[in-house]
């Protein structure tokens, strides 16, 4: 399950804000991916992807599966471009100069939006060494932006006559419109591995708008903590719905946990206004919040009814992206004097700065459940930004190595360590990539056993919920 969070979904819109903090951030985000690809569209403005994928509790077929999943990534790249250890595959394209690729499922599928031959855009899959053309709702703007391992797809597109804006759900080679809660658009925010969709709506009238869930072709309203608006942003396999909600008389926005038919209010970290992102199939939720004063927001991770500060690098904020399977969370922090910014892991109780590649800023921007971790950095000099991947305690350059690439944009990794971004080729067009980095000595052993302990792990949680029930 690839999910984004935290920014709107809407190609033309600007995000809508639940308070200061989010709207804050989701413009910060959206200034950040405009200098990181100069040739990116709208749309590509989103650069936090969150990814998150379900482990078997059986240990040998899960580690049969992902050794599957590694060899087929490999040997695509046998036949696609390779240099310095990476190879990558090039989605093609849908007759247009643009194709964006946004998502990736745990098999390689991958999901985005492309510019066609006869103007407008379109949602696409790309599988099986081919990309295809899923259309939208009869308008001539779709994009495609979270996909499952059951090859189920969530995304945004005009209605006939561009007369709105509604989430859309593929599957089975049929896309079913999720509809309104009354009002005119609708937005997704997210998917799991059984195709609810999560997102908010428009509510009657156009007066507000309310968070949705959408399961089983019906579409539910999941109500406000009081006030007017809410919004979902994420949803873990269990159908846990996180996302932010006003509190009675909007006088506040807070970050909500719906479980069980129930709205929870997950309180902030002693400021006004609390955003939760993303939840991992532990239940673990992450997010930001202002402290007490308001003068700061913090990452915070939450489980369990506590609310726990990640804090910075002793800069004023910090802010949560990606959690996954393990509840390693990733994120961006100011170091002190808030003169930079650094991506961060967030791991065993520790905040680690993830360091640069030789400039000053770094961003994180996906995490599988290995603590492989992507996203941006500046180079030294500050000339330029390059993706990166960290691995093993390094970060790692993965833009320069790639032959015939002029700038290479991550937009999240998976369990089979596939890299999937936006590229300007040698040429001059914008293509969506898959770049996997090439095994040497013992490395699909290294990940067969952090497979192993990824399993054990999910087996003691299992346990453990279970005596809790």
């Amino acid at each position: 399950m690839a999910v984004f969070q935290g920014c709107d979904k809407r190609a033309t819109e600007p995000c809508k804000p639940f308070g200061t903090v989010r709207s804050c951030l989701c413009a910060t985000k959206r200034s950040t991916a405009a200098t990181n690809l100069s040739f990116a569209t709208s749309f590509m403005s989103r650069n936090t992807m969150r990814s998150s994928f379900r482990i078997s509790p059986t240990a040998a077929t899960a580690l049969v599966a992902v050794l599957a999943v590694l060899s087929m990534g490999w040997s695509s790249c046998a036949s696609a471009q390779s240099n310095s250890g990476y190879g990558y595959q090039d989605l093609g394209s849908l007759g247009g100069t643009f194709v964006g690729p946004v998502a990736a499922s745990a098999t390689g599928v991958a999901v985005g939006q492309a510019f066609t031959a006869k103007g407008g855009t379109t949602s696409f899959v790309y599988s099986g060494g081919s990309i295809r053309d899923i259309g939208g709702l009869g308008g001539t703007s779709s994009g495609a932006f979270y996909v499952n391992a059951a090859g189920q797809v969530a995304g945004q597109s005009y209605t006939v006559g561009n007369a709105a804006n509604h989430a859309f759900l593929y599957s089975d080679g049929r896309t079913a419109d999720i509809g309104t809660l009354g009002g005119t658009g609708s937005y997704v925010a997210g998917m799991n591995a059984a195709g609810q969709v999560v997102g908010y709506s428009d509510t009657r009238g156009n007066v507000s708008t309310n968070a949705f869930l959408y399961s089983g072709s019906t579409l539910t309203n999941l109500g406000t903590l009081g006030g007017s608006y809410s919004a979902a942003a994420g949803i873990n396999n269990a159908g846990q719905v996180v996302g932010s909600a006003y509190t009675t008389g909007d006088a506040a926005s807070h970050a909500f946990l719906y479980s069980a038919g129930k709205m929870l209010d997950l309180g902030t970290l002693g400021g006004s206004t609390s955003f939760a992102a993303a939840i991992n199939d532990s239940g673990q939720v992450i997010g930001d919040s202002y402290l007490t004063g308001n003068s700061a927001s913090h990452a915070f991770l939450a489980n369990a009814g506590r609310m726990l500060d990640l804090g910075t690098f002793g800069g004023s904020t910090s802010t949560a992206v990606a959690i996954n399977s393990v509840g390693q969370v990733i994120g961006n922090a100011y170091a002190t004097g808030d003169t930079a910014t650094r991506a961060f892991l967030y791991s065993g109780g520790k905040l680690l700065d993830l360091g640069t590649l030789g400039g000053t800023n770094s961003f994180a921007v996906g995490v599988n459940s290995f603590g492989q971790v992507i996203g941006m950095s500046d180079i030294a000099g500050n000339k330029a930004q390059h993706a990166f991947l960290y691995a093993n305690g390094k970060m790692i350059d993965i833009d320069s190595p790639l032959a015939g690439i002029k700038g290479f944009i991550a937009a999240g990794i998976n369990d089979a360590m596939q890299i999937i971004g936006t590229a300007l080729t040698a040429a001059g067009v914008t293509r969506g990539l898959i770049v996997t980095p090439v095994p040497e000595g013992d490395g699909l052993w290294l990940v067969a056993a952090g497979l192993l302990v990824l399993c054990a792990q999910s087996r003691i949680r299992r346990r453990r919920s279970e005596d809790r029930v």
